[in-house]
């Protein structure tokens, strides 16, 4: 009787399979990362072609239609009304917070809440707030965004007032509807994230919308990639080995 290989016994057929099954999950998840660079490539690509639109003009009617593009609006701040987003990076990954501030729209009695940028939290107190405040009528452009809700999950984060407050002055989120049970005038249900301009004071610090990356996934990709290169390096170590015996 004839023996089979002995790489092509019962015992290695369930070996190679199950390197080949390993082996080709790598190679997936590799070009799967690939994927994800393309589409965030792509992605970018469509934020830049919108920041260099001509910026729409925003109006007490403004609604979610708008969200994503550009757009512009004259406006005084109320800025005895400003809130702060918590667990914000500045660009150089600065841990601080964004100051957010409700503009009243020209010519009407309706606002908008206005991302100004980033500060570090020390310098956001209520008692020092004040120097960020801007009292004639502005010219602000920037990115519209829509509002964000809490998720529906037990453990997600509540934006609650600090114990012997009577409002929230720190969001864990831009909750419009929630923010407007303490704003004085009705909000528009987007927000609006400044964007830098050369005239800007220094802070607090717009985030600069065309400062985009591509993130991890090439690296990640390349990972995978090499991960299913050493598996075959080791399995055909172990191959060589076992027919030396």
């Amino acid at each position: 009787m004839i023996m089979p290989h002995r790489l092509l016994r019962p015992s290695w057929l369930v070996r190679h399979a199950f390197a080949l099954l390993i082996f080709g999950t790598l190679i997936r998840l590799g070009f799967w990362q690939l994927d994800r660079l393309e589409e965030r490539r792509a992605e970018n690509a469509a934020r830049i072609a919108v920041l260099d639109q001509q910026p729409v003009d925003l109006g007490s009617d403004a609604d979610t239609r708008l969200v994503g593009q550009r757009a512009v609006v004259w406006g005084t701040y109320l800025n005895e009304q400003s809130v702060l987003l918590r667990g914000q990076k500045s660009s150089s990954g600065v841990e601080g917070v964004h100051l957010l501030t409700p503009l009243q729209i020209r010519g009407t009695n309706v606002a908008i809440m206005v991302d100004r940028g980033w500060l570090l939290a020390e310098q956001a107190r209520p008692a020092l707030r004040s120097a960020f405040a801007i009292e004639r009528e502005v010219r602000v452009e920037g990115v519209v965004m829509a509002g964000q809700a809490r998720p529906d999950a037990l453990l997600a984060g509540m934006d609650l007032p600090l114990p012997g407050e009577t409002r929230i002055d720190a969001w864990l989120r831009v909750d419009l509807a929630k923010m407007q049970n303490q704003m004085p005038l009705p909000l528009l249900p987007i927000y609006l994230v400044q964007l830098p301009t050369p005239d800007a004071p220094r802070l607090p610090l717009p985030e600069d919308p065309r400062l985009l990356n591509e993130g991890s996934h090439l690296s990640y990709a390349l990972q995978w990639f090499a991960f299913a290169l050493i598996l075959l390096i080791v399995y055909a170590g172990l191959m060589r080995q076992e027919l030396r015996r």
